[in-house]
């Protein structure tokens, strides 16, 4: 961890990336399913990893915004099964989908999109990948090389997988359109001895959401963190930090399908951030000056970088 972090502090894992001043733990009016402005009719939402947990959530609120399909994929049909009955229970008009797959399969992903076309005669709006992966402790010299890869092959090519098999189901895979959404997470800006495999990882989904960005200006990409929820995927260390509701997710992925939430397409959103303040306050320094992209070195003029001049710059009046 950082030197000087207090660990005894519950916002010790989220003060340090808060960039909004007010700061979310639940759900608010701004994002909520129930507001008007969230409105989901007509939409088709794909949710890799809604077989349980935030991945469960997410595809619950997006019923609850009245979505017209939620389509639900893990490996495992039974958990799918559960969930699907839970929506279904709370809002029968949505329909639902069920689409076991693996994520680092390839052939079962785009077997998922054809699944799609199959029951709404049409591609998805909006692709959530929440599926993750996080080994305990991964010191490299004490981890399998297969057993440091899994991290790997479930979030990055996972994610690849997931992106490129959306953007094969669109009408114009040239021009695709519709929304996707990677969780990644704050750990990805840590560099902390047994999470290597993690933190990397993670970080190269923003690296991949950003090349989408680039390379689709049809297509709205974004990269996400959860914040800190209470899954099977927490570590016992992380446990007491985990306050933040599994619904949050779901309700910035909301804000993300709306046009109005361009102005950060391509970059890393919070879902502690208030998005009402972040777009009324600070959204016009975000584009200009890209602060929620990724940049290589500060030093680089490029990357995102500034210059070695401004970096080592001296207050030549106290020289």
């Amino acid at each position: 961890m950082a030197p000087g972090w207090d660990m005894s502090d519950p916002d010790v894992f989220t003060k340090p990336f808060q960039v909004t001043p007010t700061c979310h733990r639940d759900i608010y009016p701004f994002l909520s399913p129930e507001n008007p402005q969230n409105a989901q009719q007509g939409k088709i939402v794909v949710v890799i990893g809604g077989g349980d947990g935030i991945g469960a959530a997410a595809a619950k609120v997006w019923a609850r915004a009245g979505a017209e399909g939620v389509v639900l994929v893990a490996r495992r049909v039974e958990t799918l099964e559960k969930v699907a009955s839970e929506i279904q229970a709370e809002n029968g008009e949505v329909q639902v989908v069920v689409a076991p797959a693996d994520v680092t399969d390839g052939r079962a992903v785009q077997g998922v999109f054809d699944k799609v076309h199959s029951a709404f005669g049409r591609a998805a709006d909006v692709m959530l990948n929440v599926a993750g992966y996080s080994a305990e402790n991964e010191m490299i010299g004490d981890t399998d090389v297969e057993d440091w890869w899994k991290s790997w092959t479930i979030n990055l090519k996972g994610s690849y997988a997931a992106i490129h098999h959306f953007i094969q189901s669109q009408k114009d895979p040239k021009a695709p359109t519709g929304t996707v959404v990677l969780v990644s997470g704050n750990r990805a800006g840590l560099t902390e001895p047994g999470h290597s495999a993690y933190n990397i990882s993670k970080l190269a989904q923003q690296r991949l959401v950003e090349h989408v960005h680039a390379e689709y200006p049809t297509l709205r990409a974004f990269t996400t963190t959860p914040g800190i929820v209470l899954t099977k995927m927490i570590t016992p260390a992380f446990a007491k930090y985990a306050v933040d509701h599994p619904d949050l997710l779901g309700a910035l992925t909301l804000y993300l399908a709306q046009p109005r939430a361009d102005y950060l397409r391509g970059d890393y959103v919070s879902v502690n951030w208030d998005m009402e303040e972040l777009e009324t306050r600070y959204r016009d320094d975000i584009v200009a000056k890209k602060l929620l992209k990724t940049s290589w070195l500060p030093v680089m003029p490029v990357g995102g970088g500034s210059g070695l001049g401004n970096c080592l710059a001296v207050d030549q009046t106290s020289a």
